[in-house]
């Protein structure tokens, strides 16, 4: 692509892991851990891990993004930049975590003896003083406070967290006014305890049980929160039928949703088999769900009914959209072709003794952040990929690929541009570019071209060996205002900017000055009063139903240094208030209900 920009590639280990706000990337190179600025690629923070460090399955996690304010009579003139301030690294016995905003701060948190399994998962929870620890085999999940180092113990979760798998926040709703009050964060956590899916709900901070919800699924695969924190889906697998729960954020059960009758299931031989794949659609309006039987159904969250269907053949036909084929040449050079149609697609190699029914159903379903546009792979067809525009209700582009698609991803914030990596051993990505539409044209008129070929053999070096790369390809979540940017890679990595790279006109990381006019903002009006220190607090409240000393048992955690807050009354934290903001002991005791939410939403 012409004006395509690509930074020095910076070898590492094993893995690189790029903070959620792509201004920085944690990467092991050696025995270190080290945290570069994507902004200059300098090195910020170069930390020696212990000897005891195992580096082969090291794990790396970034806290959510926060803001943090500088610790000074009058606050900055400047709104502070949203960025992840925590980094964790772990293996199977050790979990560490270190502040970019403190040399001096450190956690370690040991598992102990082992008795309950190694740590096979770890993760930041709700924000950056939270830390969950998934057991080997499923046993527990604990959630350590390291403001506190009280621990929440959660028993038999029925995933071991990887991917989001089984649990999750319930996301911030959107509504100014709700999220003014702190709505959100409640966790939900599948959990299987003597043969039957339950489902938890656990309140911010003291993780208390909201409620306890036995499933009717047979084995349930998976839950996902809305985008706007309103519904729970929960899938059953595929074996057991098409089954898909949709629960209200306060764990009531709305409807169970089940595949309308067809005479063309058997036909294509999955009578029986139910969902493969489930998304929530930006826009908080659909709900996409895949199937076995090759079709994605889209929802309505207002009925939770089929209201579009989108259906995968084995033959395209349809003279009004294009169908590009990529086609590489003896010397390696890859180019794309209009095919004419009828297609009939290329389908997946069998192996011995395989029947192919395995390999089909809806594998990828991506959706871009208007929830315009739509990009699928069929796993019957693993090179072929369909690009849907909802508006029209019809696909846009049909992308035939030399190999089998590994993944497809839309840009963050740019509705426009999705990126294809194909399962190669050749550092090679697809980048395609949806039309945007104008008041002038239509999509009848609008020129479809095929996806631009970014071969970066040149800028990356092959790792040596005779094992295949495994190629790791992620989007940076830059801002909309700043050009898109890729991180690709195996054991190098590069930074690829598809449109160039923005001109740095400051430095971004530069902290606002502080001088009297921040007081003078305040006192005017301009600038809303801060909170006081400490008062948003999100260590664990201290009850009894915290579970630190149970919790804690076998486990260690070891904080090398944490800066001293004081000990205010409640009052000065702001807990103690009453029904109306105001404080005194005359007010109406709280419930778990009102820290979560829930209350205010049904």
């Amino acid at each position: 692509m012409e004006g395509m920009d690509i930074s020095p590639q910076f070898k590492t280990t094993s893995l690189s892991v790029p903070s959620p706000t792509a201004s920085h990337v944690a990467c092991l190179s050696g025995a270190r851990l080290q945290i570069r600025c994507l902004t200059s690629f300098e090195i910020i923070r170069s930390i020696l891990l212990p000897s005891s460090h195992d580096l082969r399955i090291s794990r790396i996690a970034w806290s959510p993004p926060s803001t943090t304010r500088p610790r000074t009579s009058t606050p900055p003139r400047h709104h502070l930049p949203v960025r992840s301030h925590r980094v964790l690294i772990a293996d199977d016995d050790n979990t560490r975590v270190y502040d970019l905003r403190d040399d001096k701060w450190s956690a370690v948190i040991s598992n102990g003896s082992g008795g309950m399994g190694k740590n096979v998962h770890v993760e930041f929870g709700r924000t950056e003083e939270e830390v969950c620890v998934w057991s080997d085999f499923a046993s527990k999940l604990v959630v350590w406070c390291l403001r506190t180092g009280r621990t929440v113990e959660i028993r038999d979760p029925k995933f071991i967290g990887r991917g989001s798998r089984g649990w999750g926040y319930r996301p911030r709703s959107e509504v100014e006014g709700e999220a003014a009050r702190g709505v959100g964060g409640v966790m939900a956590v599948l959990c299987r305890n003597a043969g039957q899916d339950v489902l938890m709900l656990l309140a911010p901070r003291t993780y208390t049980v909201l409620k306890r919800v036995e499933l009717p699924t047979v084995d349930a695969q998976g839950l996902k929160w809305s985008r706007d924190g309103r519904w729970i889906a929960i899938w059953d697998a595929a074996s057991a039928g098409y089954s898909l729960c949709i629960y209200t954020a306060d764990g009531h059960l709305y409807r169970t949703i089940s595949r309308e009758p067809s005479d063309e299931l058997n036909e294509w031989g999955i009578e029986g088999l139910g969902i493969k794949n489930v998304e929530w659609v930006p826009g908080n309006e659909w709900l996409a769900v895949g199937g076995w039987d090759r079709r994605v159904r889209i929802l309505s969250t207002r009925t939770f009914s089929p209201v579009v269907y989108l259906d995968h053949t084995a033959q395209i036909c349809v003279p009004t959209v294009p169908v590009y084929t990529e086609q590489v040449d003896a010397s390696g050079a890859r180019s794309y072709s209009v095919t004419q149609q009828p297609v009939t697609l290329p389908k997946a190699p069998l192996e011995k003794n395989d029947n192919g029914l395995m390999k089909q159903g809806i594998g990828l379903m991506a959706f871009n952040s208007e929830g315009t546009m739509c990009a699928t792979r069929e796993d019957s067809t693993p090179t072929t990929v369909r690009i849907w525009d909802l508006r029209s209700l019809k696909p846009r582009t049909i992308l035939l690929q030399h190999s089998p698609v590994k993944s497809l991803r839309w840009h963050p914030s740019n509705p426009a541009l999705l990126f294809i990596q194909t399962a190669q051993d050749s550092p090679v990505l697809y980048l395609y570019t949806a039309p945007t539409l104008s008041n002038s044209t239509s999509l009848s008129t609008t020129v479809l071209a095929p996806p631009s070929t970014l071969d970066l053999s040149s800028s990356i070096s092959k790792p040596a060996g005779s094992l295949p790369p495994k190629w790791s390809t992620s989007w940076l979540n830059t801002p909309t205002d700043k050009k898109p940017a890729l991180v690709f890679g195996h054991q190098s990595y590069i930074i690829l900017w598809p449109e160039g790279r923005d001109q740095i006109l400051k430095f971004e990381n530069q902290e606002a000055d502080e001088s009297d006019d921040s007081l003078y903002d305040i006192l005017t009006g301009r600038t809303p009063i801060p909170p006081l220190h400490g008062s948003g607090s999100s260590g664990f409240v201290d009850v009894e139903a915290d579970g630190g000393d149970e919790g804690g048992m076998g486990r260690e955690i070891e904080i090398g240094y944490e800066e001293n807050t004081g000990s205010f009354e409640d009052t000065f934290r702001e807990r103690r208030k009453g029904v109306n903001g105001t404080r005194g002991g005359g007010a109406r005791g709280r419930s778990v209900f009102d820290e979560s939410g829930l209350d205010e939403m049904f």
